[in-house]
């Protein structure tokens, strides 16, 4: 399988192969997690059949050219540490690619996302040929915020989100991706 390689890690679409690793980032992580995350997670999600279901959706998704979903691992022992993806959305008529990120605890603060981001930014130009893309946090997430300012977002505004069955306002980025000149 493809990877794209940084200094210190590499991301690769994540592939059913990947579950058991998912699950045990997922649950090593889950109070963390749970706090920033927009999407569902019932008791399900934690069970190895979830994780399952979930990279099949993804796979299915790559597919249909609507989600890129890659797994972060270091390149020294080839282990999974995170997951980045960009899912393209509809709102108000107009279509967005939206960066969307966590990384294991235990990793926080060393610099990994941003290189994952800038593998992930090489992909979406140069593969896909998407140039701008959003992401967003919230406001007490400074890690976060850091990480998208670091990788050269651009604060847009707020936003609220639903997260954990609560609105909640985020702080939204963009980044216009610049081809490099050879």
């Amino acid at each position: 399988m493809k990877r794209y390689d940084g200094q210190r890690i590499y991301i690769r679409f994540l592939s059913v192969a990947d579950a058991r690793d998912m699950l045990n980032l997922q649950t090593r992580n889950r109070e963390i997690f749970e706090k920033i995350t927009a999407s569902e997670r019932t008791e399900a999600y934690y069970t190895m059949e979830g994780q399952i279901s979930l990279l099949e959706k993804w796979t299915q998704a790559r597919e249909d050219g609507t989600r890129y979903s890659f797994g972060i691992f270091l390149r020294s022992t080839d282990e999974l540490i995170g997951e980045v993806s960009m899912f393209e959305i509809e709102l108000n008529m107009a279509k967005k690619w939206i960066v969307g990120y966590v990384l294991d605890q235990h990793h926080n603060g060393q610099g990994y996302m941003s290189e994952a981001l800038q593998q992930l930014f090489d992909f979406s130009l140069n593969e896909l040929c998407i140039e701008c893309l959003e992401a967003g946090a919230l406001p007490d997430n400074i890690g976060s915020i850091r990480v998208l300012e670091k990788a050269g977002f651009r604060q847009t505004g707020v936003q609220s989100i639903v997260v954990h069955g609560m609105l909640k306002e985020h702080v939204m980025y963009a980044i216009t991706l610049k081809p490099s000149v050879d």
